[in-house]
C-alpha cells in the first residue's frame, strides 16, 4: 500500500544539531526502499519550511506509522503534529506523440 505522511513543523535542518540532522538523513537513506519520496514544504510565495511530505510503501498503516514515529526528528520531539493518509495514486496517461513535440 502507498501512504502519504505529512509532518507539520517549521524545522530548518541547517539550524538543528548537525548530529541529529545526519541521523535523520541516514534514516531516510536506510529506508529508501519504503520511504520513496521525501522533502520539505514551503508556501508558494516563499518563506520558511512549514512541514514535510513523505511517500511511503508499507504493508499496513501500522508499518507506515512506525516508519514515521521512528524518524530521529520525531524521537527528539520536533514533529509532534504528524498525520498519515492512505494515498491512491491516480493513473496519469502517457502523453500522445503530438503532445511530446514529435512529428507523426
Amino acid at each position: 500500500m502507498r501512504f502519504a505522511a505529512m509532518f507539520f513543523d517549521d524545522l530548518t535542518p541547517t539550524q538543528l544539531e548537525p548530529e541529529l540532522t545526519r541521523e535523520h538523513f541516514d534514516y531516510l537513506a536506510r529506508h529508501r526502499d519504503r520511504i520513496t519520496l521525501a522533502g520539505g514544504l514551503r508556501p508558494p510565495e516563499g518563506g520558511r519550511f512549514c512541514g514535510t511530505l513523505w511517500v511511503i510503501e508499507a504493508e499496513t498503516p501500522e508499518d507506515a506509522r512506525r516508519l514515521m514515529d521512528e524518524d530521529p526528528y520525531c524521537f527528539a520531539g520536533l514533529r509532534p503534529d504528524r498525520r498519515l493518509y492512505f494515498w491512491n495514486a491516480a493513473p496519469v496517461p502517457a502523453p500522445k506523440p503530438a503532445e511530446q513535440g514529435q512529428e507523426t
